[in-house]
């Protein structure tokens, strides 16, 4: 096995577990509890967002993207036909699809929703009592698309979990 596979597949599996690992904490831990701690939850959001949570997850999961691209095209001897006409190609690509749907549904909704959110938590401790109750109403309903968003995206990585675990063997 060459070099460059060893540390493409390196870069791919470590990469994918800390990308995979977040989105189903996100989606299943993080925003529930942040829910359901109310306006408390505003801080931890803010510190997840100063220590770059949301900046560096998106950046693993494009070098991530990168590497499988680079192991598939050395895979596939250059994206050949006959590679993804086999169980095992067709197995991979339905993981990589599902890969950038994945960061489509981040990127398009749940990046957009967390400025939002992180906005409105500030317009709410600066507003007077009488606006902070429909400005919390526009922050659940945020929260809310953000949580849908974040299952569908935990649905979509786990496709790419099972498809990439399974493509070798196909």
């Amino acid at each position: 096995m060459s070099p460059e596979l060893l540390v493409l597949r390196v870069i791919h599996i470590y990469g994918a577990v800390m990308w995979a690992g977040t989105s189903l904490f996100v989606a299943f831990f993080l925003i529930p509890a942040i829910g359901a701690a109310g306006p408390a939850g505003g801080p931890v959001m803010g510190a997840l967002i100063k220590r770059k949570l949301f900046t560096i997850v998106p950046v693993v999961a494009v070098v991530t993207m990168l590497a499988g691209v680079r192991l598939m095209w050395l895979t596939s001897q250059g994206f050949s036909a006959a590679y993804f006409s086999s169980t095992m190609g067709q197995t991979y690509s339905l993981g990589a699809t599902f890969a950038l749907a994945t960061f489509f549904v981040f990127m398009t909704v749940s990046y957009p929703a967390i400025g939002r959110m992180m906005a409105l938590g500030q317009q709410i401790a600066a507003a007077p009592e009488a606006e902070r109750g429909a400005l919390g109403a526009q922050l659940n309903a945020i929260r809310s698309r953000a949580a849908t968003a974040s299952k569908i995206a935990a649905l979509f990585i786990s496709i790419t979990i099972v498809a990439m675990a399974l493509g070798r063997y196909m």
